[in-house]
C-alpha cells in the first residue's frame, strides 16, 4: 500500500469538498489520518450512498473513502441505500473502486440489524447519512438516524468512530429552498438553530453525549459531527 499524504490524496476532490464546507474537508483529514494509523485493512459502513457525480455532490463520501481503502489501507466500504436508482448511479461514479465496495440496496436500519455481532464489533467507522433531511420538518430524519445507531450500538467496539452528516449548528441559520418537480422555486424559509442542533444528528448527538462519548469536531459551523468514546 502507498504511504498516505492527505494533501496529495485529497487534491482531486478538494475544490468540490470545500464547496460543501471547509469543516467537512477538515474532518476528512482528521478521520482518514486516524484510520490510516491503524496500519491494517479497515471496514467502513456508510448509510446513504453517493448518488450524484463529484461535481454536483455534497461530500462524495463513497468515492473518497473507497479510493482511500483501495490505495492506502485495504479493506472494505459497505454503502447502503434504499434506492436502486441511487445505487446504480453510485456504481457508475465509483466504478474504478468497485472491488473494495459492497453495494447494498436495503432499508439501512434493517440491514444494520441483520449484521452479525462480530462484524459490527470489527467495524472501524460508521457514517450515518441516509434519510434526506428537510430542515422545515427534521424529525423523520432525526428519528431514522437514531434508529440506525440503536441497531448497532450495543455491539460497537470501544475504538469505533461514528459520524453523522447534514446538521445546522446552534447560532447558525440557513435559507431553505424548496422546488417542485420541474425545478421551480415554490417556497423559501429561514431556518435558525438556536440552542439545539437541527439535522440528521439531533437525537444521535443527545444520545451519545449522554452516554459519555466525545464530539471530535466541536466546531460551531460544522455540518458533519464526529464521535469517539
Amino acid at each position: 500500500m502507498n504511504k498516505f499524504d492527505f494533501n496529495v490524496f485529497i487534491k482531486p476532490y478538494k475544490e468540490f469538498l470545500i464547496k460543501s464546507g471547509i469543516t467537512r474537508l477538515n474532518y476528512y483529514e482528521y478521520v482518514l489520518n486516524k484510520l490510516y494509523s491503524l496500519n491494517r485493512p479497515i471496514t467502513v459502513i456508510e448509510t446513504g450512498t453517493m448518488w450524484n457525480n463529484l461535481e454536483d455532490n455534497q461530500g462524495a463520501f463513497t468515492l473518497v473513502f473507497s479510493d482511500f481503502i483501495k490505495n492506502y489501507t485495504g479493506g472494505k466500504l459497505i454503502t447502503v441505500d434504499i434506492s436502486q436508482t441511487h445505487m446504480d448511479n453510485c456504481k457508475k461514479y465509483t466504478e474504478q473502486y468497485g472491488d473494495v465496495i459492497e453495494y447494498v440496496v436495503s432499508d439501512s436500519v434493517s440491514y444494520l440489524t441483520s449484521l452479525s455481532d462480530d462484524f459490527i464489533k470489527n467495524t472501524d467507522f460508521i457514517f450515518f447519512d441516509s434519510y434526506d433531511l428537510n430542515l422545515t420538518d427534521p424529525i423523520p430524519s432525526e428519528i431514522h438516524h437514531l434508529r440506525e445507531l440503536l441497531a448497532v450500538y450495543d455491539r460497537l467496539s470501544e475504538d469505533v468512530i461514528l459520524a453523522v452528516d447534514d446538521n445546522l449548528m446552534p447560532g447558525n441559520w440557513i435559507e431553505w429552498l424548496m422546488y417542485d418537480n420541474n425545478a421551480n422555486l415554490i417556497n423559501k424559509t429561514i431556518v435558525t438553530a438556536e440552542k439545539e442542533i437541527i439535522g440528521k444528528g439531533t437525537l444521535i448527538n443527545r444520545f451519545l453525549l449522554d452516554n459519555n462519548w466525545k464530539r471530535t469536531n466541536d466546531n460551531l459551523s460544522s455540518c458533519l459531527l464526529g464521535y469517539e468514546r
